[in-house]
C-alpha cells in the first residue's frame, strides 16, 4: 500500500474515531446543561420528564457502544486487508487468507485476496514452465556443442591416418606392391569408417530434428530379424554368432523399417564385436493388447556394472582402443535407444546370471 492510501486510512479512522469523541462530549455535556436547568426550574420537571430523558440517554449510549464495536470490527477488518495488501504489493505468496469478518467489506476482502491468490500460482506456474522450456533449450543446446566436439574428434583419427598412409604412397619411391596395397587397405578401411560415422551422426540428426518427416508403418520385426539372422549366417566362422529366435510368425510393429533396421543390427553388431559370447538370443517375453516385450541377449562376457548406466551415451566406450580397432563410432547404443524411444518404446539394459548382456525391449504394436 502507497503513502497516499495510508494517509487517507488514517485519515478515515482519526475522522471516525473524533466524530464518536464529539458525540460522546455531546451527550454528557448536555446531560450536565440539562441536569443545572432542572434545578433552577424544578416547577417544570416531572417524574415522567425525567425518565423520557434518562431513556433518551441511555439510547444515545447504546449507539456509541454501538458504534465503537463496528468501528472496532471495522478497524480490524482494515488493518488485515492492510497487511495483505503490503504483502500483495511486495509479490509475495500470502499463504493462508487472514480473518475477515463476516459483512461485505470482509467478503470483498476474500475476494480480493482469492484472485490476487490465483494469479500469483497462475504466474508461478508459466514461470516454472517458462524455466523449463529454457532448460530443454539450454540442454540441446549443450547436447548439440557436445556432439559437434565429438564428431569432430572421432573424425580426426581416420582423417590423419588415411593423410599419412597417403603421404607415404606419394613420398616414398621404392616401396614395394605389397606394402603399397596394405596402405591402399588401411586408408580404405578408415574411410568405411568415416563413412559409418557420418551415416550415424545422420541417423540422430534425423531424429532429433526431423522426427515430424520420418513415415511410420506396419512392418513386420520378424522379417527385419530374419535378414539380419541370414547376414549373420554368411559371415566367416570366427566372427560369426548362433542367432536364436524365438518369435511368432509375425510381430506387426507401427514404426519406421530404417530405424527398426538400426536397432536390430546395432545391438547385433555390438554383440557381435564385444560381447565374446557364441550365441544371440532373440525371444518374445510379453504381448499385450498395444505392445510387444522383446528380450535381446547374448551369452558372452557382459559389462561391468559401473559402465551400464551409460551405455547408451554418446560416444561412450568400454574399451576405447578395442572399440575404435573395430571400426566402432560409439553412437550405435544411441541410435538403438533414441530410435525406440522414438517409437514410443523402452528399454533397458543389464548383466545375466548365466553371463552376457540381456535388452528389454518395448516396441507398440502396429495401430492396423
Amino acid at each position: 500500500m502507497d503513502m497516499d492510501s495510508k494517509a487517507k486510512l488514517f485519515s478515515y479512522r482519526g475522522g471516525m474515531y473524533l466524530l464518536l469523541a464529539l458525540l460522546t462530549i455531546l451527550l454528557i455535556g448536555g446531560f450536565i446543561i440539562y441536569r443545572f436547568s432542572l434545578l433552577s426550574h424544578q416547577n417544570i420537571v416531572n417524574t415522567l420528564d425525567e425518565g423520557i430523558f434518562f431513556g433518551i440517554i441511555g439510547v444515545a449510549i447504546a449507539t456509541v457502544v454501538i458504534a465503537l464495536l463496528l468501528a472496532v470490527r471495522l478497524n480490524r477488518n482494515l488493518q488485515s486487508l492492510q497487511r495483505a495488501a503490503m504483502t500483495m504489493e511486495s509479490g509475495a505468496d500470502i499463504g493462508s487468507i487472514p480473518e475477515f469478518a463476516n459483512d461485505e467489506l470482509g467478503d470483498v476482502s476474500r475476494h480480493i485476496i482469492d484472485l490476487y491468490q490465483r494469479l500469483h500460482q497462475a504466474n508461478k506456474e508459466v514461470q516454472i514452465e517458462h524455466d523449463r522450456a529454457l532448460h530443454e533449450q539450454q540442454e540441446k543446446l549443450r547436447i548439440k556443442r557436445q556432439l559437434t566436439n565429438n564428431i569432430n574428434h572421432e573424425i580426426k583419427t581416420p582423417v590423419a591416418a588415411i593423410q599419412g598412409y597417403l603421404e607415404t604412397l606419394i613420398n616414398s619411391t621404392d616401396i614395394n606392391d605389397e606394402e603399397r596395397n596394405a596402405f591402399i587397405e588401411k586408408c580404405y578401411t578408415h574411410c568405411l569408417r568415416l563413412t559409418q560415422l557420418l551415416h550415424d551422426v545422420s541417423t540422430i540428426t534425423r531424429l532429433e530434428d526431423g522426427s515430424s518427416r520420418i513415415v511410420c508403418e506396419s512392418i513386420d520385426l520378424r522379417a527385419i530379424i530374419d535378414e539380419i539372422a541370414s547376414e549373420v549366417a554368411l559371415l566367416p566362422d570366427d566372427k560369426r554368432m548362433r542367432m536364436n529366435i524365438s518369435l511368432p510368425e509375425k510381430v506387426v510393429i507401427n514404426g519406421n523399417s530404417t530405424l527398426l533396421m538400426s536397432i536390430f543390427k546395432n545391438l547385433t553388431d555390438n554383440a557381435l564385436a564385444y560381447s565374446g559370447g557364441r550365441d544371440i538370443y532373440i525371444k518374445l517375453v510379453e504381448e499385450t493388447a498395444n505392445s510387444y516385450t522383446l528380450s535381446f541377449a547374448d551369452n558372452g562376457i557382459g559389462v561391468d556394472e559401473e559402465h551400464i548406466g551409460h551405455i547408451f551415451e554418446r560416444f561412450y566406450r568400454i574399451d576405447k582402443g578395442r572399440s575404435r580397432k573395430l571400426g566402432g563410432t560409439g553412437l550405435g547404443l544411441s541410435i538403438v535407444k533414441n530410435s525406440i524411444l522414438f517409437h514410443g518404446g523402452d528399454i533397458s539394459v543389464c548383466n545375466r546370471k548365466m553371463g552376457g548382456l540381456e535388452f528389454t525391449i518395448t516396441l507398440p504394436k502396429s495401430l492396423s
